[in-house]
């Protein structure tokens, strides 16, 4: 059921439509880096969601939460690939209207004409990526395990 939750969470933020972009500290190249990569994995998801790309859809989830919710990658590829049949409706392209970072996790707040929304998410082994997992979502704190 989580599972379900978490994958509807992130593909009704693809229905959200936003302008502009912007970041805490534009004069930190770590943080540019950071604002560049989290533009490019908010396009990779406008990308597999288009295409109802299952297998692009799980490789922009984080790895520990994919390993912790389905097992396998195929899993999470079979489960997803599912969910993403049933909505039949296209799905309008996401835009960024602004990014906070705080070192490995994100907050990118996504609007449209009837409000906004935020989602989070966490940078693990250097590369940014869609949170998931059967707890509080947040990046690991050795690399292995999230916290609970």
């Amino acid at each position: 059921m989580k599972l379900k939750l978490a994958v509807a969470a992130v593909l009704a933020a693809t229905f959200v439509v936003v302008a502009g972009c912007g970041s805490d500290d534009a004069s930190s190249t770590d943080k540019q880096q950071d604002t560049d990569d989290i533009t490019a994995l908010v396009a990779d998801i406008n990308q597999v969601t288009k295409d109802r790309d299952a297998q692009g859809f799980c490789a922009l989830m984080q790895p520990t939460g994919v390993t912790e919710v389905f097992n396998t990658q195929s899993q999470c590829v079979r489960e997803t690939a599912t969910i993403l049949k049933q909505d039949r409706g296209k799905q309008p392209e996401l835009k960024i209207e602004d990014i906070t970072i705080d070192g490995n996790d994100a907050t990118v707040t996504l609007v449209n004409n009837a409000g906004g929304a935020p989602i989070d998410l966490v940078k693990e082994g250097g590369k940014w990526y869609v949170p998931l997992g059967k707890g509080e979502t947040s990046s690991p704190t050795d690399g292995t395990e999230l916290p609970q």
